[in-house]
């Protein structure tokens, strides 16, 4: 390798880093919250409450095994120009488990397992230059594997509190540029996939017959980047090259608390509202310094905000029987607004927009008066519509399937 080819690695390497990012806070995970704008905490019982709200996994009718398809499709604009995104296709796995306990725990504890892979990768992100404008929050943001593991205990008729912890992968490595024992160039290149956690805590009651309210705290979880990059070319270069950094934060949800409501004013009819707080004004700066004498770079100045949604859901039988089965038609809609926590500029970087979620979708769900082969298929549709920032514009478009099996 010359030493033109040499420099040209370590400039490559700092211009883009290949790393990537995660799924559950901005779309949803499953198909039936995200077709009610991200609502749940207070009502799901099946594999999607390991994100949403885990003490909904005490309440788990049955086991379950679920999977799924999800796509993500951006269209935005920064500063005019077309911000061009990967598309992101991705799998879903989920199960419930009841814990098939006597005596006193009886029908009381049920774990639930859910996993997110976006296909052909494990973790993506831009390591842009800091004065480069960027989409802060938009950026490959779906592109990083979640793993959800979670118990639910009911620990009164109508109390259930829940526990669980949601794994993302980071990546941390070395790469040297030295001369070998016959006086040639080398790189070596090592990196090592290592796992975040950030915890999951809920607490469900069920305060009437036709209204169940629900409390969830979902930790902060990032997905981080560090590989230093080391160059021994005193033979090769009269000057000494400094250790060089690229690291920073490929993904970051921020600590958030959902309080929802879940009202039944019919058997056929159930509404659903909720707000939920987000801890937006811990979010660090995306990227470091790649040397340890430059500058501190500026605060992102984000600030906290709070998320209403709306949404309801209408299970209809249908009549009769088909082939020996009972069939059930659920149809759901959702309305959420997600404010940007970013200030607004002309010369600001990172740049984000509120954001109009408008979700729908629907479940056909199967099964027999004596057990049997029972299930379900759900679809979703999202729709986000960025507004109130001229800068950052345009829209991204979101759908999925499950299919559910009761076993």
């Amino acid at each position: 390798m010359t030493r033109i080819t040499a420099l040209a690695v370590l400039v490559a390497t700092l211009v883009a880093a290949p790393a990537r990012a995660s799924l559950p806070d901005l779309i949803g995970i499953g198909t039936r919250s995200p077709a009610l704008a991200g609502l749940g905490a207070a009502d799901s019982d099946d594999w999607e409450a390991t994100w949403l709200n885990p003490a909904g996994l005490a309440h788990a009718p049955r086991r379950r095994l679920t999977i799924g398809y999800v796509a993500v499709r951006q269209r935005l604009r920064l500063d005019g120009a077309p911000r061009p995104i990967e598309p992101t296709d991705g799998l879903f796995i989920g199960a419930t488990l009841p814990l098939p306990f006597g005596g006193a725990l009886r029908d009381r504890l049920a774990i639930g397992l859910g996993f997110y892979y976006p296909f052909g990768v494990i973790n993506r992100a831009r390591d842009a230059f800091p004065d480069r404008p960027r989409l802060a929050l938009l950026d490959d943001r779906t592109q990083v594997v979640s793993i959800l593991v979670s118990l639910g205990v009911r620990v009164h008729r109508r109390v259930s509190l829940g526990i669980g912890v949601l794994a993302l992968a980071a990546l941390t490595g070395e790469i040297r540029i030295a001369q070998d024992a016959t006086g040639a160039t080398t790189t070596i290149s090592e990196q090592q996939l290592v796992t975040s956690f950030a915890p999951v805590a809920g607490l469900r009651i069920e305060a009437a017959r036709w209204l169940t309210v629900g409390v969830a705290l979902r930790g902060e979880s990032r997905s981080s980047y560090d590989i230093k990059i080391k160059a021994d070319l005193a033979d090769l270069l009269p000057f000494t090259l400094p250790v060089l950094r690229i690291a920073g934060v490929a993904q970051y949800d921020p600590l958030q608390m959902a309080f929802e409501g879940s009202f039944r004013p019919t058997p056929w009819l159930r509404a659903l509202v909720g707000l939920t707080w987000k801890h937006w004004s811990a979010y660090p700066n995306p990227i470091e310094n790649a040397t340890d004498g430059a500058a501190p770079l500026p605060s992102p100045e984000f600030h906290d905000t709070v998320v209403p949604r709306a949404g309801l859901e209408a299970r209809l039988p249908l009549d009769g029987r088909h082939r020996g089965r009972l069939l059930a038609l659920t149809l759901r809609g959702g309305y959420a607004f997600e404010w940007t926590p970013a200030p607004t500029g002309p010369t600001r970087t990172l740049l984000d927009a509120s954001r109009h979620v408008v979700a729908g979708g629907l479940g056909l769900s199967w099964s027999t008066r004596r057990g049997g082969f029972s299930g379900s298929l759900d679809l979703f549709g999202q729709a986000h519509f960025l507004d109130g920032d001229a800068r950052a514009t345009g829209r991204m478009n979101a759908f999925g399937a499950t299919l559910g099996l009761d076993l």
